[in-house]
């Protein structure tokens, strides 16, 4: 999947995606855009354990980890499966994200498989949790 659709506003108030489809989709797109795009789409208590060592972080934590990271310009899932059920969506897909580290270098490939938990809100779906094995260069 890959998306140009526009992600929600900045704020946990704000209306989400009415779908899970969507909710993947804005998130494709929030990924590129930055924190304030991401943390729109996720509950304050969201939990996020990633990277090669199973970091485990908070919402807060991930996006600031996630930002040192260097600018996402691109990303795209392949290989999704959705499990919706009761108010929850599983979702489990291959993802790639090209990310510039460096200004003056091109952008590299960080390859994941990720697994996302959607939970239906009154404002929309809304990510709690995501597990998210990346293969990345060291740091």
């Amino acid at each position: 999947m890959t998306t140009t659709q526009s992600a929600p506003g900045s704020k946990d108030d704000v209306r989400g995606p009415d779908t899970v489809s969507q909710a993947e989709a804005a998130w494709l797109v929030a990924i590129t855009k930055g924190d304030e795009e991401q943390r729109a789409l996720m509950l304050p208590d969201c939990v996020i354990v990633h990277g090669p060592v199973g970091n485990v972080h908070d919402r807060e934590r991930f996006l600031a980890y996630n930002a040192s990271m260097g600018a996402t310009l691109e990303a795209e899932t392949s290989e999704v499966t959705c499990r919706e059920r009761g108010g929850r969506a599983i979702v489990t897909c291959y993802q790639k994200m090209s990310i510039r580290r460096v200004p003056d270098l091109p952008p590299f490939l960080v390859q994941a498989v990720a697994t996302r938990v959607w939970f239906a809100t009154d404002e929309g779906w809304r990510l709690g949790h995501m597990q998210l094995s990346r293969r990345q260069p060291a740091v």
